[in-house]
Parts: C-alpha cells; structure tokens; sequence
C-alpha cells in the first residue's frame, strides 16, 4: 500500500514539474514586429518578412497588411536573421537579437530610384513632406475602393469625397458638373482637372468649361484637394483640384477584360494590356460605352483609346510618354418638355435632331531627373487636339416654334424636324 502511495505521488510531482517547466518556457517567448516603409516614409503594402533561425531550421514568414505592418509571436530569445522583400524595392537583410529589439521600422529603398519618383511626381500627395507642407485637404480615392465600389462613372466615384457636388447631365458622366464646398458645379468651371498633373480641359488657361471627360475606367486612383494649397497646381483653381492618377506599366505582362450589360441597349466593354519588356514598361487600355437616356430618341456612344511608355534611362533619368484618343457620338438635348407633352408622354423627346460629336488626341512627354531621393525636377510637354460638335434645336420658351414667329418655316410643331429653330455650336482647340 505504501509503495503505492509512493509511486502516484511520484507521478504527481513528474506532472507538476513538467507543467511548471512548460509554463516557464513559454512566459519566456517574446513577439517581435515592425513595420516597412518607403523612402518617403510611405507603407508598403505586401512586403514579405522572413526570419530564420540561427544554426536551425526554425523559419518563419509574413506579410505587411495595408498599413505596413507585421508581427512575429512566440520567439525565442535568439538571434534570427532577417531578410526583408517588396516587388520594386531592393531586398534588405540583417541580424536581429530577440530580447533586446523587439520592434523594427524598416525602410526599403527602391530597385531603381528615377522609376520611383517618376511614379510618386504624378501624385499631388506623393511623400510624406508633400502632405505636410501642403495648405488644406487631400482625399485619395484608391484602386481598392475603386475596385471594390464597382462604380459606374466618375461621379459616383467623386461623391465618395466629402464637400463636392456632382450634378448628373445625361447619366454617363460624359460632361463634368464638379462642384466643391459650394461653388456652381456647372462644368466644373472653379476646378482644374488634371491627369497625373497635366491639365484635362481643353482651354484651362482660358475657358475652363469642361466638355470632355475620360471614362474613370482609365485610372486607378483620384486625388482630390481642397484649399489654398491647390494654387500652385494650375489656374482656375477657385473651388479645389482633382487629379487622375493613371496605373503604370506591371512588372511581368498580363491582360484584363471588363464586360458589362444591361437594359436600354446598355454596354460597357474595358479591355487592358500591359507589361515590362527589358526596361521598357508600356501599358495600353480601350474603353468602349453605350447606351440608351432615360428619354425616347436619346443616346450615347463612346470610344477611349489610352497608352503609356515608361523608359528608364539610367538611375537618374526617366521618360513617360503618354498618348489618347477619345471620340463621343451621341444624340442628346438640352430641350425638356412642355407640361401637355410631359402628360402625354414624360419620356418623349420631340427634338430629333439634336447630336453632339466630340473628339480629342492627347499627347504628353514626362522627364524626371533625380538629384537625391528626396529632390527631382520634373519636366512636362503636353498638347492636345479638341473638337466639338453641338447641334441643338431651339429649347427656350421664347423660341420654340409657334405661328406668332417670322420665320415662314416654322410654322409649329409640325416643322420641328426640319432646320426650323436649329442651333451650332462648334469649338476647335
């Protein structure tokens, strides 16, 4: 009996020790975790950490999550070595002692410094130091939000930033109606629309109204500022700034297809390509839209063709070349309806006539010469072909045509469809 008494108490004891040594090693684990960044001080997204092990085959990995961050739990208290790596940026390996550093800031510098600026210079907020110093707001809307929002045309988009007003026209957002903090967004008049910093308008300069806008399929990201610090973008910067940041080339070739359908003979078709061949990154993309209004005998169709060459030429120098052709055939109206035809019929639209035709080449050159990674000159030379063509028939009141006019042709409704009351305006720049 006493034996065994002996030998279960024995057992307890190896049990209690056991536990006690297991909990021992455990209380002397440490976690470890950091995050990386750029040389603008900016979070890369995705990199991959990885630890090994010193003298064992103990490994272990993990990637940043979108602020740049990463975390190791239940590390010994030993040496690992350390080996950091993000798509674009020079790998970076070193030893770390757990106990003695447990948190890291990791700044990865890029494979080839001028690619780096000439991506960042497109932006209005590409560094840290350019937020800082800039007077007022920015707001980005980025490729994931875009991506994830599925949205149908720019003001969708827009309206995901507090303080603008975007007024729909024929819902496609072919015409820009931008507003910020009050101002009339008749088209976006007070704001200068830019395309990786190249104004979009075809007269900004002068007439700042905004007839032309490419399809939001184009870009990945919009950028959006708002106070005194957008005076030194542009002229006619009365109400804010938006910036279209179009994608750069991708490092290995790939190909993309958008289909999308709907009722009132609706289609939108996106088709991209783009890769890197040698040092030579390009990047071509076609839209194509159409559709039917909300109206009887209204319609739009559009074509947008944009391509992009970025050719290094050492690590201090880049050239980005930029081309796009866009055209808009389309049947739409001013006119609205009288309150007997809107009885009738409200989606009638009696003016048959009215068309708009639209085209526009673009072309831009971008250098950028790299001083230091902190200091670049960039260099722009951007033209553009704009033409307009906008037949309307008389809208107002006052002109529509009735029998008290003098003109022997328009007689009334019945003449419509002839040249009675028809208007041109056409714009070449």
């Amino acid at each position: 009996m006493f034996n065994k008494i002996f030998r279960f108490g024995t057992i307890l004891f190896a049990l209690f020790f056991n536990a006690a040594i297991g909990t021992n090693a455990q209380n002397n684990t440490y976690k470890f975790s950091g995050s990386v960044k750029d040389i603008n001080g900016r979070a890369i997204v995705g990199a991959n950490i990885k630890i090994k092990q010193q003298g064992s085959n103990f490994e272990r990995d993990a990637n940043t999550n979108e602020r740049g961050e990463f975390e190791f739990n239940s590390l010994e208290k030993v040496s690992y070595q350390l080996t950091v790596a993000a798509k674009s940026f020079t790998a970076q390996t070193q030893t770390i002692d757990i106990g003695r550093t447990n948190f890291l800031i990791i700044t990865l510098q890029p494979e080839n410094i001028a690619e780096y600026v000439s991506i960042t210079s497109s932006y209005l907020a590409g560094t840290t130091e350019a937020l800082e110093r800039t007077a007022g707001s920015i707001e980005t809307i980025d490729k994931d939000m875009l991506e994830k929002s599925r949205v149908f045309n720019f003001s969708e988009a827009l309206r995901k930033v507090s303080g603008i007003n975007i007024r729909d026209e024929e819902g496609f957002g072919l015409r820009p109606n931008i507003g910020i903090r009050g101002t009339n967004p008749t088209r976006s008049t007070k704001v200068l629309l830019l395309e990786d910093g190249i104004p979009l308008a075809y007269a900004p300069y002068g007439d700042n109204a905004s007839y032309y806008h490419p399809p939001i399929e184009r870009f990945e990201s919009v950028e959006v500022l708002k106070g005194a610090g957008q005076i030194e973008y542009g002229p006619v910067t009365v109400a804010g700034v938006v910036n279209y940041i179009t994608p750069n080339p991708p490092e290995k070739p790939g190909f993309s297809l958008k289909l999308l359908g709907g009722n009132r003979d609706y289609f939108n078709g996106n088709v991209g390509f783009g890769g890197t061949f040698g040092k030579t990154g390009v990047l071509f993309n076609f839209t194509r839209k159409r559709g039917a209004g909300a109206r009887d005998n209204v319609r739009s169709g559009l074509n947008d063709f944009s391509s992009k060459i970025v050719q290094p030429i050492n690590d201090k120098n880049v050239l980005t070349f930029k081309y796009s052709h866009y055209n808009e055939n389309s049947q739409i109206t001013y006119s609205g309806l009288t309150e007997a035809e809107y009885a009738e019929n409200p989606r009638q639209n009696p003016f048959l006539n009215d068309s708009f035709n639209l085209f526009r080449e673009g072309l831009s050159v971008s250098h950028i010469f790299v001083f230091t990674p902190k200091t670049s000159l960039t260099t722009n030379a951007y033209t553009s072909y704009f033409s307009r063509d906008w037949w309307r028939q008389s809208s107002n009141s006052g002109e529509r045509p009735n029998r008290r006019g003098n003109d022997p042709d328009c007689r009334g409704m019945q003449d419509l469809l002839t040249t009675c009351g028809n208007q041109g305006r056409r714009h070449f720049g």
